[in-house]
């Protein structure tokens, strides 16, 4: 914006920011750094080349129970790249996490700068991640666990319980129990939550207040 007045000229800029992220989901997961595309009852639910969406969220450096800034409408490509714009004023230090329908919430090891105007995170690295809390793919990719159906941060009998009662009732369509995306809710879905339930796997998050 441009404001004049008399014997006055002032210039203010806003500056948005661009967050370049690397995400890989275990459910879509499907080789050489690609992923499916997650499908609906009559085909996929986004459009070419989108394999799904996801939530980016900033959190406070010194308390990860802050949430400084949340985008929900993130769309991840099927070569596991996301794009978000953050608004003037994110100029510090933020946890940045990842939340997906089915998946495990995961944040970056510590605070990533956003002094940069494009700023580039990628969440396939385990030394990038807290906890390291990722799997290793069947062709040395890291991607974050899913099997996450009921969002409740582990993957344990609730989600088994959401599962089988879609299952058993012959659901279909873009649902959370679909962990691996295929529109259908069946047995390979319910391996992917049966491995991680058996490992115990949950989110590991920065301890907050």
């Amino acid at each position: 914006n441009t404001v004049n007045g008399p014997g006055w000229s002032a210039n203010i800029g806003c500056f948005v920011k661009s967050l370049q992220l690397t995400v890989f989901l275990e459910g879509l997961y499907n080789g050489g750094g690609t992923m499916k595309q997650a499908r609906n009852e009559s085909g996929p639910q986004f459009g070419p080349g989108i394999a799904d969406q996801i939530t980016v969220e900033l959190h406070n450096a010194g308390d990860y129970g802050i949430i400084e800034y949340s985008d929900p409408n993130v769309m991840l490509s099927t070569n596991g790249y996301a794009t978000v714009t953050i608004p003037p004023g994110f100029g510090g230090s933020y946890y940045i996490t990842v939340n997906h329908r089915n998946s495990i919430e995961t944040t970056s090891a510590s605070p990533v700068s956003l002094a940069s105007p494009v700023v580039y995170f990628d969440f396939s690295l385990p030394n990038n991640v807290y906890g390291g809390n990722l799997l290793q793919m069947f062709d040395g990719d890291y991607a974050i666990y899913s099997g996450d159906a009921n969002q409740d941060n582990a993957i344990d009998g609730g989600d088994v319980t959401q599962f089988d009662n879609d299952q058993f009732n012959y659901v279909s369509g873009y649902l959370s129990t679909d962990i691996n995306g295929d529109g259908i809710i069946d047995s390979g879905d319910g391996t992917i939550i049966d491995n991680n339930q058996f490992n115990y796997i949950g989110a590991v998050l920065p301890q907050y207040f």
